[in-house]
Order: C-alpha cells, then structure tokens, then sequence
C-alpha cells in the first residue's frame, strides 16, 4: 500500500551465553548420549508467525480520506499485520559453542478492502479493490552461538546483518502497481533446542527484524517511478517473529 509507517526502534538484546547441544559442559569436547552428534555444520529451517511493529496511524489517515468505511480499515490492518514466516540457515561451527553463516527469511502478508472509495471530489465514486500483497525477504551473514541448560535441552542466539527486499503486488481502485525496493536490515533471536537424536534437535524462538525503507520503485505496467521517501513517511518493515522447526547437525 501508500508507503506510510515510520521506525519503531527497538532490538532484542543478545547477551545469552552460547548454546551447545554437542557436549554436556562448556569444555568438553566430548559428546553423550543425551547429546547431538559433535557437528561441522548446522542447518535450520523453521517456520511462524510475524507481526508488524510499525506504527499505521498515517496509513489509516490515508485510508479515510479516500472514503473507505472504519469497520473495512480495521480488517485490513488485523489482515495485513500478521502474516507467515518462513526461516533456513546454515552455519559452520568454529567449536561446538560458536558458529558462523547464512540467514534467510520471507515474511508474507496481505490485506484488501472491497467496495466503494470516494475520492472526495464530491461527485466521483469508484467500486474496486484496494489491496497490498507483500512479500520481504532477508538474507544476511549470521553469528550463532549455543549452549546447554541440562538434559536434552539447550538455548541459542543468533544475530544477523544483511539485506531486505520488499515487493508489495498492489491494486489501487482494480489498477495493478507494482512496489519495490531493499534496505539494510538486522535480525535477532533467541530460543530453545530440545534433542530428539545425535543429529536432529528441536527449536522454538521469537525473534526480531529491523528495517525501513527510504527510496522505492513503483511500476504500473506502463511507467517506472523512483521515490525517495520522506524521513517521516518511510516504510517500516519491522515485526516480531514467533518460529518453531528443525535442526540437523552434519
């Protein structure tokens, strides 16, 4: 939709020790029963919820002037704030406590308003669709660390810093619009390991990303436009993330 949210500046703090599932203390190189297989590589894949942090007061003031009704801005917003998450890294474990990588994510969700917009010239209404699909995506050099709580259980953190890239498949009155763009961004997160056998663990984490737009692309099918966004109407693609998924240790 109209590019409208400004920075929420907010980051979870990564100060947990390191989480190693490969061995039963800190120094002990050996592995045990209760633990993993001692590995070279991890590889993640998770998947959950998002949520969009970002504040939407200007974006709602947007909508209500182009004539769309309370109730339809409220299910728009419940709609496109929450979407799916989907996770995978890999990392290379210097030592069973500290390991290095990459980190992908795609974050989707929507929202769409049908019915009559009024533009406020007093004479005109349009029927159609005011819709956002979007999709952003990270992908970033990632720093993880691990270390075991007792038994088969153990906690990780992860820090990451790299890439977004944002694509929102929009419709304006059944008009398409097509935008664009990609920022720096961090993420972080924090979570629990539960070991199923030497090589296959259990997570479950919550997480932060952080990121906004200034300069985006938007594409009609017929002309390409390139913003730059104000400081206070650039485009928040910050949210808190719940996941849960799989790990395999190589």
């Amino acid at each position: 939709m109209n590019i409208r949210l400004s920075l929420f500046v907010l980051f979870l703090s990564l100060s947990f020790p390191v989480f190693s599932l490969a061995q039963d203390h800190p120094g002990n190189t050996g592995s045990t029963g209760n633990g993993p297989k001692p590995s070279r590589f991890v590889v993640s894949l998770n998947g959950g919820l998002g949520y969009l942090t970002g504040n939407t007061k200007k974006a709602i003031e947007q909508m209500e002037k182009m004539g769309v009704s309370d109730g339809d801005i409220h299910r728009y917003f419940r709609d496109y704030k929450t979407g799916g998450l989907g996770t995978a890294s890999v990392h290379y474990m210097i030592n069973p406590a500290l390991g290095f990588g990459i980190d992908y994510n795609l974050f989707t969700t929507r929202g769409e308003v049908k019915g009559f917009l009024d533009p406020g010239d007093g004479w005109t209404k349009y029927y159609g669709i005011f819709s956002d699909k979007i999709y952003t995506s990270f992908l970033g050099l990632s720093f993880l660390s691990r270390e075991k709580i007792s038994g088969k259980w153990g906690y990780y953190s992860k820090f990451s810093s790299g890439m977004a890239f944002y694509r929102d498949e929009a419709s304006v009155v059944n008009s398409p619009l097509l935008i664009t763009g990609k920022s720096i961004a961090i993420y972080g997160e924090s979570g629990l390991g539960y070991v199923l056998s030497k090589q296959i663990s259990l997570n479950m984490g919550i997480s932060y990303f952080l990121s906004k737009l200034g300069k985006v692309k938007s594409n009609n099918g017929y002309d390409s436009t390139e913003t730059k966004l104000p400081k206070d109407a650039k485009e928040n693609l910050s949210k808190i993330n719940l996941s849960a998924g799989v790990s395999f240790h190589f």
